[in-house]
């Protein structure tokens, strides 16, 4: 295990480093837009392949992409509950913003640079059930809630969202590696070799990202709403995340199994939900403003709770 904190303050030298470049407009966030499509269809496929093809498969394992969805649900109904009285364009965009993690761009650099091939086992498993959590439930629920009143468009229809569902590289790559897995195919050494090179750049470009779109301009506009969302997700992630940390069996759960599935429960707002937000007409500010203090929160939670959980 690498020192904690070492990992940590390299990982806010290179979001630095990707925020100080966009102030001094060597890149823009445009600029992001692209880097953001590099990671997901090159970069991180090539994580997932290289980390869930040679995992060796453990029961316990499916118990994490399970939580996550089933984390996703519980967040969905209550934001269905407590904002069911609010103007449909505002209860959307609060649903939007409860469900799913940003848990590729952000935590895989954490967790490889911590616990490496070990961890990273655990923390692809969860973003597993968080690809189905976001572009699945997430998806549905932005669509369902649009300011845009869809009667009989392709947003509105699941044969559309299935579409979108079965483009996404990074789920896709799921099921390639667990093919490639549970049947034993042996890939030649130059495209391990290959995938490896690729997967290497993952952690370096994923943490430039989350500089360049992080911004500190946040307008007092709709705080009430915003602090609600991030209220809700952060309490009930911490309280649920923790007692599970203390309840699982510690002979049929380890305790890195169990520290990261409590740090998975407080990771940021899924980076989908910008793009999700211009798709289905949300207020794109209010999302930007939610994503990014939602980045600033985890960043401090996740690296007090390594510290007291497994130091």
């Amino acid at each position: 295990m690498a020192d904690v904190n070492l990992v940590f303050l390299l990982s806010i030298s290179i979001v630095t480093i990707g925020y100080v470049i966009k102030k001094l407009k060597i890149l823009q966030e445009k600029d992001g837009n692209v880097i953001a499509k590099i990671i997901f269809n090159i970069t991180l496929p090539a994580v997932i392949l290289k980390v869930t093809s040679t995992l060796d498969f453990d029961f316990s394992l499916i118990f994490l992409p399970i939580i996550n969805i089933l984390f996703g649900v519980l967040m969905a109904l209550l934001g269905f509950i407590l904002f069911r009285k609010y103007p449909t364009k505002i209860k959307g965009l609060m649903m939007m913003t409860l469900i799913g993690f940003n848990v590729a761009h952000f935590t895989f650099p954490i967790v490889e640079g911590i616990w490496g091939q070990q961890g990273m086992q655990f923390i692809a498993f969860i973003d597993a059930g968080n690809a189905i959590t976001i572009f699945v439930l997430c998806y549905i629920v932005s669509s369902i809630y649009s300011p845009k009143n869809y009667q009989g468009g392709k947003k509105g229809d699941f044969k559309y969202v299935g579409i979108r569902i079965l483009k996404s590289a990074p789920l896709m790559s799921y099921f390639i590696a667990l093919i490639i897995n549970f049947s034993g195919i042996i890939l030649p050494i130059f495209v391990t070799d290959l995938i490896d090179l690729i997967a290497r750049a993952n952690s370096a470009l994923s943490l430039l990202l989350l500089g360049i779109f992080l911004s500190f301009k946040f307008e007092k506009a709709e705080w009430i709403s915003i602090i609600k969302v991030l209220l809700i997700r952060y309490l009930c992630g911490l309280c649920i995340g923790l007692l599970l940390f203390f309840i699982l069996p510690v002979n049929q759960f380890s305790h890195l199994f169990r520290t990261i599935l409590t740090i998975s429960l407080v990771l940021p707002i899924g980076l989908a939900v910008i793009p999700f937000s211009v798709e289905f007409d949300y207020n794109q500010r209010i999302v930007t403003i939610l994503v990014n203090l939602s980045i600033i929160i985890s960043f401090i939670l996740l690296w007090v709770l390594i510290l007291i959980l497994d130091g």
